[in-house]
């Protein structure tokens, strides 16, 4: 994690999405920002990541490989 804080086109780059997707994030409220009187909006890095967090996808158990490591396990038992 990159401590501190972007705009939204080095916050996209961060995220590795495009700057139109995370104006989408802003948008639709999955990413908070602070907005400066000036209008430029900043986003924390850390926010980025706990966003991003909330769709880690577990990997699901590959029933072939598990038939075969079971098929692997019976034969040295048996070998």
């Amino acid at each position: 994690m990159i401590p501190g804080w972007g705009k939204v086109s080095v916050a996209a780059k961060y995220a590795g999405v495009s700057p139109r997707t995370l104006e989408d994030w802003l948008k639709n409220g999955m990413l908070p920002y602070s907005q400066l009187p000036t209008g430029t909006r900043l986003i924390k890095f850390e926010w980025i990541d706990q966003a991003l967090e909330k769709f880690i996808v577990q990997p699901k158990e590959n029933p072939v490989k598990r038939i075969v490591d079971d098929v692997l396990k019976e034969f040295q038992a048996n070998g």
